[in-house]
């Protein structure tokens, strides 16, 4: 049976970038947020398999690796992120893609929309494109915790 392990990092996140990048793709709006907050990891069999970063009760990134994906991981390391942000919070939120498939994703762990950032994709360097649709503005969610 598989051996999965959250963990909190500490230290220099360089080294983390790659993956991360895979959940904000814009090297520029990750490099605001990279150091700040608690980066939580997922190992899984002894390899990285996911990785989170949360800044006070804000969920910044989450990311899975590709060979990690359709496992349940992502809500797995939710669950560990939602545990951790419990302890000062009394919720949660996050913000994605308005045309992202990870809407459906935080609606089916228990989140609600409570938002919209207008035209905030319109500040990377680069359109950022999900599904074969630009993104133009952050949906919020939000989750309560007690």
């Amino acid at each position: 049976m598989p051996v999965i392990e959250s963990r909190i990092i500490e230290g220099d996140r360089t080294a983390f970038i790659p993956l991360l990048l895979e959940g904000d793709e814009d090297i520029a709006m990750l490099s605001r947020y990279l150091n700040d907050g608690t980066l939580l990891s997922l190992v899984f069999d002894g390899q990285l398999a996911a990785l989170a970063l949360v800044v006070g009760n804000e969920l910044m990134n989450i990311v899975v690796e590709a060979s990690c994906r359709r496992m349940g991981l992502g809500s797995r390391l939710l669950r560990e992120v939602e545990a951790f942000v419990a302890q000062d919070h009394d919720c949660i939120v996050l913000g994605t893609g308005d045309v992202s498939p990870a809407r459906a994703f935080y609606l089916a762990n228990g989140y609600t929309e409570c938002g919209v950032r207008k035209d905030f994709f319109k500040a990377y360097d680069h359109p950022v494109i999900e599904c074969g649709r630009v993104l133009t503005d952050m949906v919020m969610y939000r989750k309560d915790l007690r």
